[in-house]
């Protein structure tokens, strides 16, 4: 998607938004041939000029559909390597990417990396309602009507708010003794699946994020993968589906 002027400039160490949205308003920034004041001007491949110094374009802005093995933090921390960074492509390294909505280490699955706060913010505000859907293994027995309670919102220790409704879908136990589940929430909050799983009785095992919105995780694409999304699969990201 085309980036806006003063991200560009900003992300390329020109300032901070509103010391890049004074460079342009003095004048000194050319688009094309002309002097361009205007710092939310899109920017669709023209040649971008400070004081007559040629800025390299290069990628101005991405948007990546991931497929997060298990295993990888999403940090910055080097600390805590190996890190959902490790996987991204060196073209996007100048690129100020985050995932919009984490997993943890021991969660697979989609994720989507992005330079765009408007859509990190867009896929995490809990008023847009963008279901995540949840593929779930766990141990024990879960409590009666697990799944009403889920539909109402639970009060979950230290959160001064219940969840938001979720779709809690069970399923046939298995063979191996641990029981599978599905379940979609609206909201995303710290390690909210594996807390509302305990809360109502079972220990998760195995946890993988297989939808957000109406994007599929695509089956063509292995963990430890990585590729652009399409303007199309963007859009898909806020339609609603069912389970």
């Amino acid at each position: 998607m085309p980036d806006r002027l003063d991200a560009f400039l900003s992300h390329r160490g020109f300032g901070s938004r509103s010391q890049v949205r004074e460079l342009v308003r003095s004048g000194k920034v050319t688009v094309g041939d002309a002097i361009c004041r205007d710092q939310a001007r899109h920017l669709r491949g023209e040649e971008v000029r400070v004081d007559g110094v040629l800025i390299e374009t290069g990628l101005t802005a991405a948007t990546l559909l991931v497929h997060k093995p298990l295993g990888l933090a999403c940090s910055h921390d080097p600390g805590e390597a190996p890190l959902l960074e490790d996987i991204i492509p060196e073209d996007y390294a100048h690129l100020p990417m985050e995932p919009a909505g984490r997993l943890d280490r021991d969660t697979s699955g989609l994720l989507i990396v992005t330079s765009s706060g408007d859509l990190i913010h867009s896929l995490t505000n809990p008023r847009r309602h963008i279901a995540k859907r949840y593929r779930i293994a766990y141990s024990g027995r879960l409590s009666a009507h697990a799944a009403e309670r889920c539909a109402k919102g639970m009060q979950l220790e230290d959160d001064p708010k219940p969840t938001l409704p979720a779709r809690l879908i069970l399923e046939t136990p298995r063979l191996d003794g641990l029981s599978t589940a599905t379940l979609i929430l609206h909201e995303g909050r710290y390690h909210q699946v594996r807390r509302m799983i305990a809360a109502l009785g079972g220990e998760v095992t195995a946890l993988h994020r297989d939808r957000i919105g109406g994007l599929d995780l695509p089956r063509d694409l292995p963990p430890g993968q990585v590729r652009e999304l399409s303007e199309v699969e963007q859009a898909s990201l806020f339609v609603e589906q069912g389970a």
